[in-house]
Formats: C-alpha cells, sequence, structure tokens
C-alpha cells in the first residue's frame, strides 16, 4: 500500500511537470527554434558521420590486417601458458598498431597488457566480451575517462578453427579526428548560440517556477526514504500552482500515515521483544533457507552461546547437535518434533526438552519454531526418585530377607537350643529395628515437608546445643580422644526449635563417623563470621574419604547416594539425612554448606542468623 502510494505520487509529479511544460512555451517560439536547431544539428551531423565512419573503417581494417599476422604465434603462447612469448608478442602488435594491446579471457578480465598495467586480473569494464568469444570482431570507441585520451576499441578472437583462446583488444588513439570533429562542432555551437541564447531567456523563469517546488520535494521524499517519517513541507506562494499544491498535501498526508504506521510497527515489535526477553523458555525460529530469525536470551543461555543467534546459518553454530537435527528433522518431514537431550555444561550438564512445529505462510512451508525447555529438576528429580525406589527395595529386602529366614528356622523347630534360638530372635529384633527406621526417615522428611516449627520455637544458647550434642555422641565412639569441641568464646543466641536443630548435627556427626576411620578425628566447632556478625556458623569436620566436587552440589538432595564404588565397606543409609537436614536448616532461615576433598575429608555445617549476642 505504500510503495503504491509513492508511485503515485512520482506519477503526480511527472504529469505536473508536462503539463507546465506544455503552457510556457508558445508555439511560435518553439517552432523557430526547432527549425534552426535541426538544419544546424542535420547538417553538422550528418559531417561529421560520414568522416567518423570513414576514419573508423579504415583505421579498423588496417589493424585487423596487421594483427591477423601474430594470430596464429599468439594462439600457441596463449595456449602454452608462456607469458613471456606472449609480452613480447603483445608489444610488437601495440608498436605496430601505434597503441595498446591488452589480453582477456572469456570472463572479461585482463591476464596481459602492453605496455604493463597495474590493475592485471582485474575486469573490463567498458567492454562486453562476448561477442568476441563467440568469434566477431568487434569495434567501439573508448570514454577519455578510462586513458588520458580518447581510443578506439578493436577486438579481434584469438584463435584456430573453433577454439577461440583468448581475447585481443588493440586501442589506437582517435585524437587527430576528434580534434577535426571538434572544429566543425565548434562551428555549429556558434551558429546555435544565439538560438540557445534566446531560448535560455525565454525559459529561464519557466525552470526556476518549475525547478524549485519540485526540488523542494524531492529532498522531501529524501527525506522520507532515509527513515525521516512525519516531515513534511511548505512551499512558497509564488512557486505553488493548484497541482503543485494538491501534491503537497498529498505528501504531507502520506508522510504522516508513514508515521504513525512505523510507530506502530515499532511498538508491536518492541511487544515481542519484551515477552521473548521475559520469556524462562528459548525460543529460536530459523526460515526456509536456515538463517536464524528470532531468538531470545533464554536459548543463547540453554545453548551455550554468549552472543545474539540472530542472522546466523543454523547450521554454522557451535550447538548441541541433537538441537539441529530435531530442526533438519522438522524441515525434512514438515510435521512437529519434540526431543529431550543432555546438554554438557562446565559447571554441570542440564537437561532440555525442544518442541518444534513447521511454521507456514498461506498454506507454504516458511521455516520452523523451535521451544527449548529446562528440564533438569524434572529430570533429576525422576532420576533421584529411581535410585530412592532401587535403595529402598534393596534396605526393605535385606532386613525382611533375615526376619523370615529366622522365622522360618524357628517355626521349623530345628533349632533347640535356648542360646541359638535367642540369636535368631535378637536378628529379628535388630532387622525389624532397621525397617522402622527407615520408616520413620521417610515419615520424618514428608513432616518436615508440611510442617510448621513455630509452636517448639524458642531461644537457643549455642554452646548449650554443642554441649548437649557432643555429650551424647561421644558416647558412640570407641575412643573419646577423636572427637573434640570447639564452643564460642561468648554467648550467642538463635531462635528456633533445639530439637531440630539437634537432629541436624546428629545428622551431620553421624555421617562424619560413618565415613571416617575409627581413629580418625571428628569436629563439631561454631564460629561467628567475621563478614556476617549476625549470623553464626556451625559446622562438623571430619577426616574421611571426602567427595568429589562434582558431587558435592548434589549431596543434600533427597535419595541421593555419593557413589557406591567411592565408599566400599561403608554403611548406607537411605539418602534422606542430608536432605532432612536441609529442610530443618532452610525452615531456620538458614543455609547450609560443604567443603569437601578427596582423601582429604570433609567439612558439613550451616549458617543461621544470630537472635541476640551477650
Amino acid at each position: 500500500m505504500i510503495v503504491k502510494k509513492m508511485a503515485d505520487l512520482f506519477n503526480k509529479i511527472k504529469s505536473i511537470y508536462k503539463d507546465r511544460l506544455n503552457s510556457l512555451f508558445n508555439r511560435i517560439f518553439v517552432r523557430f527554434m526547432l527549425l534552426s536547431l535541426i538544419i544546424i544539428l542535420v547538417l553538422g551531423f550528418s559531417m561529421i558521420y560520414f568522416f567518423y565512419e570513414f576514419h573508423f573503417s579504415s583505421t579498423e581494417n588496417e589493424i585487423v590486417n596487421n594483427t591477423q599476422v601474430f594470430n596464429d604465434s599468439l594462439y600457441e603462447a596463449v595456449r602454452e601458458d608462456d607469458e613471456e612469448e606472449t609480452e613480447k608478442l603483445l608489444s610488437r602488435i601495440a608498436e605496430v598498431n601505434s597503441g595498446q594491446a591488452w589480453l582477456i579471457n572469456e570472463e572479461g578480465y585482463l591476464i596481459n597488457a602492453y605496455p604493463f598495467l597495474e590493475a592485471e586480473a582485474s575486469q573490463v569494464q567498458f567492454l562486453n566480451s562476448e561477442p568476441i568469444f563467440a568469434g566477431n570482431i568487434i569495434s567501439q570507441e573508448v570514454e577519455p575517462r578510462y586513458f588520458d585520451r580518447p581510443m578506439l576499441l578493436i577486438g579481434i578472437p584469438i584463435r584456430q578453427q573453433d577454439d577461440t583462446a583468448a581475447g585481443l583488444l588493440v586501442f589506437t588513439s582517435v585524437a587527430g579526428i576528434n580534434s577535426t570533429i571538434a572544429q566543425v562542432r565548434s562551428l555549429m555551437i556558434y551558429s546555435s548560440f544565439l538560438a540557445i541564447m534566446l531560448g535560455v531567456i525565454l525559459a529561464y523563469s519557466w525552470s526556476k517556477s518549475l525547478a524549485s517546488p519540485l526540488k523542494h520535494m524531492s529532498k522531501a521524499v529524501m527525506n522520507l526514504s532515509s527513515g525521516n517519517y512525519g516531515h513534511t513541507i511548505d512551499l512558497e506562494d509564488s512557486y505553488t500552482t493548484q497541482e503543485i499544491t494538491r501534491l503537497q498535501q498529498s505528501y504531507n498526508n502520506l508522510s504522516k500515515e508513514l508515521e504513525n504506521s512505523m510507530n506502530e510497527l515499532t511498538r508491536e515489535r518492541n511487544k515481542l521483544k519484551y515477552i521473548l526477553t521475559g520469556m524462562q523458555e528459548g525460543v529460536l525460529v530459523v526460515n526456509r533457507e536456515r538463517e536464524v530469525i528470532v531468538t531470545n536470551n533464554s536459548a543463547a543461555d540453554l545453548l551455550g552461546h554468549s552472543i545474539s543467534l540472530e542472522e546466523k546459518k543454523l547450521n554454522s553454530l557451535s550447538i548441541n547437535e541433537d538441537v539441529i537435527k530435531t530442526f533438519e528433522k522438522v524441515f525434512e518431514e514438515q510435521d512437529s518434533q519434540s526431543e529431550e537431550f543432555t546438554l554438557k555444561k562446565s559447571r554441570k550438564d542440564i537437561r532440555v526438552l525442544i518442541r518444534c512445529i513447521p511454521i507456514r505462510v498461506a498454506e507454504e512451508f516458511w521455516g520452523v519454531a523451535g521451544l527449548l525447555h529446562d528440564v533438569s529438576e524434572r529430570w533429576r528429580f525422576e532420576k533421584l526418585q529411581q535410585d530412592f525406589v532401587a535403595n529402598v527395595s534393596h534396605e526393605l529386602k535385606a532386613p525382611l530377607s533375615s526376619i523370615k529366614g529366622s522365622s522360618e528356622i524357628l517355626l521349623d523347630g530345628i533349632v533347640e537350643d535356648r542360646d541359638k534360638e535367642k540369636k535368631y530372635l535378637n536378628i529379628i529384633l535388630n532387622e525389624s529395628d532397621r525397617l522402622s527406621q527407615l520408616v520413620d526417615e521417610i515419615l520424618n522428611m514428608a513432616k518436615y515437608e508440611n510442617s510448621d516449627f513455630s509452636s517448639e520455637s524458642s531461644r537457643v544458647e549455642m554452646n548449650s546445643l554443642l554441649y548437649d550434642v557432643g555429650s551424647i555422641f561421644v558416647n558412640s565412639l570407641d575412643n573419646e580422644k577423636r572427637f573434640k569441641v570447639n564452643y564460642l568464646d561468648e554467648e550467642t543466641m538463635i531462635q528456633g526449635s533445639k530439637p531440630r536443630l539437634k537432629q541436624v548435627l546428629y545428622n551431620l556427626l553421624e555421617n562424619a563417623r560413618k565415613f571416617s576411620d575409627e581413629e580418625a578425628e571428628i569436629e563439631l566447632g561454631a564460629d561467628i563470621l567475621d563478614d556476617r556478625e549476625d549470623c553464626v556458623e556451625v559446622y562438623v569436620k571430619d577426616q574421611g574419604i571426602g567427595i568429589p566436587g562434582e558431587e558435592q552440589e548434589n549431596v543434600w538432595e533427597r535419595f541421593y547416594k555419593v557413589d557406591k564404588a567411592r565408599t566400599p565397606g561403608k554403611e548406607e543409609g537411605s539418602g534422606l539425612g542430608l536432605a532432612i537436614s536441609k529442610q530443618i536448616i532452610e525452615q531456620h532461615d538458614g543455609e547450609v554448606f560443604v567443603e569437601s576433598e578427596p582423601g582429604k575429608g570433609s567439612t558439613f555445617g550451616f549458617k543461621i542468623p544470630v537472635s541476640k549476642r551477650k
């Protein structure tokens, strides 16, 4: 629609120009001026034409005859790629014809010349080489801007039989004939001068009245084409006519309409930009030529790109092959596709679900739109659940098997010895306790997820908490010297549930004991942070087997267990202890941490806000 309006605008300008021209010239002046000019021009141009044709024809024949002598030698030199012989032949041809000799290939590129030119291997701009390589001889005059004087060009094919090896261009000066022609032209100019002066005087006022508004209109259209929408023009009354006034009004209306349309387009584009920027899902739109047209920051982050992906070819991007394959599959089948894959990251792997759908415009396939979802949390949770089911199944199977075996032995009456009978009963009791502990941990996990401990919250003194936990834990050790407690220098109060905090410390200490050698030291302590005096840090440090860096982030996840191959012979739990501890600390507005190095031990702990210090 906008293009049509612009075309109508220029048609109006053309129409006004034509009407104005007819109204400004009277018929007598035009007829007299045209008759005088026609007589002078016919006589002058006739003389110039016949002289020009005679000279050019004779010069062309002379150059062709002189050059035919060198055709075979030059053909062989070109075919044998003998540059030295080619240059010698070109110099002789140039000398014979008192000019220059160039050699071009079929594409019109210069391959050799005499005199030598710096611009070799460049294309000859003023020549169409096709007729030469079709076996024809051509001639034309070359404009002086390509040389220091006007030249006549003769193009001759260098060929034997039907094989054209190259095109030979011979240039010779036509300055002499042009000088004669110039004299004739000068005579014609002098004869026409008086008539032209009269025409200039009469046409001056007309030209000014027409050119000025058109000049303003031209500048206005240039401003419009450069994006200066909304610009209007106001022509002086002395230059305007009814037609110019209507054209001015049409232009101003069109300019305002364009400004409104562009502003609306900008607003819509910004809306799309803001929507895409705010989306957590990655968006990637690729057209039929495999060029990325639309994307957002989430897509760049998921695919590991720090720069914009737009205006780049899909296959040129350094992204996961599964993404490219999914898009290509939609391009081939033109049907929706959905794939899930893992992207390798420097810190951790992420799981991505990509859904690609074909885009059709007017029933024609245009491109593919892809939506990328980060499903890492769901994927990790499902994996942890699978591991948990396997672990719980294993934990349930072992005690149940012991209970069943012991019960069968007792029921069959095989054991008559009272001590052995007691042994089997103890097995049943211990394994029942194991089952009960596992069920309790699962129930506690659910309980802490949905419960509020505010009813049991109270002021807890940290040194008292450390003492109570340490006193109980030390009794479970064979060697009391391997355990020590580091107390705070002054009384420090926190707000929370003392039983739940005790449970956290019991869990951390029990893990330290479980994964340390029997003589390894275990340390329980607390510190006031230098950079955060309103926070106390409680820690449990051991000299155990340590935890690899890639697994430290996951140890607080429910159901998670460190690779069993790294903990041979160690006791195994349900994988819920640390997850329960993390839940309890977060309910106290705190945060958990772990520092570990394989073979050197681990430090587990938490940071919790101070209620009051004395």
